[in-house]
């Protein structure tokens, strides 16, 4: 959420949930890239359609996929054969409830054969009987300690219950006697990613990619890894490379165009972007983050123009109005913004958020009354969002309903205790006011405990300590808080207050001076008035 300071107060921006502009930057963490870049291509989990089962990697799931469909060495007993030949006649029908009744019985009459336990195991994983599937596949890792099967079917069941150590160490079982087998590998790999052991995982790749200097899919992952581990240079090498060996891979081009923007590299982000627009036209994801990537460069017009593509590709896509809407208010047309927004209206989508937006316009029009009805109808449809009743709180204060506002902020903060934008904004009301002063010193000192770099908040306590008498903590508030905002006309004129109070004549002049240069008041005016020689 973008809050612009005014003074110790704030506006707040269009809504509650989706910042001004979505750039990676913004909320790309190194640690999500391959999800980003899979939302960005579209792709679903690599994972068997199954209930409670692990998603796994492409080369994980065709070994998964082959070991479950794979005949076993002929090691189960006649007497035991024709039960185990019907469970895997089931098994092929997707009848798998049958299955497991044929294995158990012919288990009963084979209790030492391995390959049923393996099939009874599998078989559970397909009904999501982990647990079970967990006791059958380690009774036939006991009866045939040589076949990796079993041991790579528990690695996925330990990996989908978090169960990370105990996941590694079969993986590394099968590596004793396969260890240039890549699906165990590469799963391996990615259960250090899960275990955030990146500099194991790193190593494997790296192996990996020494041995196959021909896979653009290990250099991808590779690249992917060193994102994750925070060594973006070397992530972009590796992924060069992937394109290098296969020109249209769209998620290096992807991944690519993500770590450039996050290296502020813009160019090459753009590159990247197109590139991967040539390779999939239709991907109307992309072009979203290519308008985010114009609106970054300041070329907002070219940014509009890829967001109308979004919508006229996916007329349905509200978030896409709200942020083209952002655009337009960026250029200061507040009416096509609103325009925008209406559109969006139209499709009984993300209702609460639109109108949260058309409050906003109105609130940079200085229709303070239509702002605070479209607050109300945010509310409406979504009573329990802190954030909505902080920003009409923050409306009906700008509108002059103090009263109205003060219950507004209370009933956010009772919603969201941990909101330091109310907890302030109710706070400095609350010194404005000169008033429960004890109750604003808490609520602004709350507010700071969860940002205590916020110079708008030391501003406020600040003020709290200058109603209260205290000048000597409001001084040394009030200054921090120049240091950390800089130029600003109600902290100046805070300061001015502080140092009238304690005899500081010239600096009180200075402080109101810089004030009244950066905002006209008439208040700060008389101020200075009141210190000319009569």
């Amino acid at each position: 959420m973008v809050i612009c300071c005014v003074g110790a107060g704030f506006k707040p921006a269009p809504t509650n949930s989706t910042p001004l502009m979505m750039s990676p930057r913004y909320f790309l963490t190194l640690g999500f890239l391959a999800i980003f870049i899979a939302n960005l291509t579209g792709c679903a989990s690599t994972a068997p359609a199954r209930k409670n089962f692990p998603a796994v990697n492409k080369r994980s799931q065709e070994k998964l996929l082959s070991l479950t469909r794979k005949k076993d060495t002929p090691r189960v007993s006649s007497k035991a054969h024709a039960h185990y030949s019907t469970g895997m006649i089931y098994d092929n029908e997707g009848k798998t409830a049958e299955a497991i009744a044929e294995y158990m019985k012919a288990i009963q009459l084979d209790p030492e054969a391995a390959p049923l336990y393996y099939r009874l195991g599998a078989s559970y994983i397909k009904s999501g009987q982990l647990n079970l599937a967990i006791e059958a596949l380690q009774k036939a890792k006991g009866l045939d300690k040589e076949n990796t099967k079993s041991k790579f079917l528990l690695a996925l069941i330990y990996t989908s219950q978090k169960k990370f150590d105990e996941a590694t160490k079969e993986y590394e079982e099968i590596l004793k006697s396969e260890p240039d087998d890549l699906a165990t590998l590469t799963s391996l790999a990615d259960l250090y990613i899960l275990g955030q052991d990146m500099d194991r995982a790193i190593k494997v790749y790296e192996n990996l990619a020494a041995e196959k200097k021909d896979s653009p899919v290990i250099y991808f992952n590779l690249g992917i890894v060193y994102a994750r581990a925070g060594r973006v240079g070397e992530a972009i090498k590796s992924l060069e490379r992937a394109v290098e060996l296969k020109s249209d891979y769209i998620e290096a081009h992807l991944g690519l165009a993500v770590l450039f923007e996050i290296q502020n590299k813009k160019d090459e982000a753009l590159l990247h972007y197109k590139r991967s627009l040539e390779l999939d036209p239709s991907n109307s994801r992309v072009y979203r983050q290519l308008g985010q990537l114009y609106f970054e460069m300041n070329e907002k017009e070219e940014a509009i123009k890829q967001y109308e593509k979004v919508i006229r590709m996916d007329p349905e896509d509200a978030e896409a109005y709200i942020e083209l809407s952002y655009i337009y208010i960026a250029l200061e047309k507040i009416d096509q913004a609103i325009a925008v927004l209406k559109n969006a209206l139209n499709l009984d989508k993300r209702q609460a958020d639109v109108h949260l937006a058309i409050a906003f316009c109105y609130s940079e029009k200085g229709d303070k009354e239509a702002a605070v009805e479209e607050y109300k109808k945010s509310i409406e449809i979504d009573p329990f969002n802190p954030k909505a009743h902080f920003y009409l709180g923050a409306a009906l204060e700008e509108a002059g309903r103090r009263e109205e506002s003060i219950l507004r902020l209370k009933h956010s903060i009772e919603l969201d205790q941990e909101n330091p934008e109310a907890l302030n904004y109710l706070g400095y009301i609350y010194a404005e006011e000169n008033k429960n002063l004890d109750e604003a010193e808490a609520l602004i000192k709350k507010a700071l405990g969860l940002s205590p770099e916020n110079g708008a908040y030391v501003d406020s306590l600040g003020w709290v300590y200058f109603k209260k008498g205290m000048f000597d903590e409001a001084r040394k508030e009030l200054e921090k808080a120049k240091e950390i905002i800089g130029e600003d006309p109600v902290v100046y004129d805070h300061l001015g207050d502080v140092y009238f109070k304690t005899g500081s004549l010239d600096k009180a002049k200075e402080a109101w001076t810089k004030s009244l240069g950066l905002k006209e008041d008439e208040k700060v005016k008389e101020k200075l008035s009141s210190l000319k020689p009569k």
